[in-house]
């Protein structure tokens, strides 16, 4: 079974008396543990279908699955649970909050769940080694370079054990040294932990190193929504 599966998926927006078509019978399958980069120019559609496939939003018709629920058919509560459970976010501009450290940054989400303040703090230790940076886990986000602010946005996406990694543009504020050690790292999880990654990018850094590309236009899939 797919980890994601689209049939015939619409969005519109209204704008006033306007309807804006944002996608337009989007047909989608990603299989787990795959690493998919979702690209084409701005405006075709790329934030909203990730929004989709992180249960953020729902479609205006057609099927979306996840991990094998039916998302059109859960309450707000439902899908609040399907996103904690399943699926971690990494920011373009980082999303960390300024007044804590490292650690407890991404101590938050499982705080914010109700987890103790020990057991937050064991799983967030874990994930910020996974992405080295145990020396640094009580500086705050103004004493850290941009490629380790991405790395704590990392680990903070890691540690409700997901199974689904999704990440808008995640190197587009990072130098090219960066980019490509953020990169590589996200392939490590990919390939070691077996966690799905899905980006929305134009960095053509990370789109040499994913395994497939889904190209949108005007909302459309144009290719690469085959299932492989």
């Amino acid at each position: 079974m797919a980890l994601i599966e689209m049939r015939n998926i619409t969005k519109d927006y209204h704008l006033g008396e306007t309807i804006v078509q944002a996608l337009r019978g989007i047909d989608l399958e990603i299989e787990q543990h795959e690493f998919v980069a979702i690209w084409g120019p701005s405006g075709s559609g790329k934030t909203t279908l990730l929004n989709l496939i992180g249960a953020v939003d729902e479609p205006t018709s057609g099927e979306l699955i996840i991990a094998g629920r039916n998302v059109r058919s859960l309450t707000d509560n439902q899908r609040s649970d399907l996103r904690n459970e399943t699926i971690g976010y990494i920011f373009q501009g980082f999303n960390l909050v300024p007044v804590l450290s490292a650690l407890e940054n991404v101590m938050l989400p499982l705080q914010i769940k109700g987890a103790s303040a020990r057991e937050a703090k064991i799983q967030a230790l874990d994930c910020l080694a996974e992405v080295g940076l145990s020396d640094l886990i009580h500086h705050r986000p103004a004493k850290m370079s941009g490629g380790e602010q991405q790395r704590v946005s990392i680990a903070r996406s890691l540690v409700n054990n997901p199974s689904l990694v999704i990440a808008d543009e995640p190197t587009a504020n990072l130098d090219s040294a960066t980019a490509r050690m953020i990169i590589d790292l996200m392939r490590e999880l990919n390939e070691k932990d077996g966690i799905t990654f899905i980006f929305s990018t134009h960095d053509q850094r990370l789109l040499d190193r994913v395994k497939r590309h889904v190209r949108l236009e005007d909302g459309a899939i144009v290719d690469g929504g085959a299932k492989p």
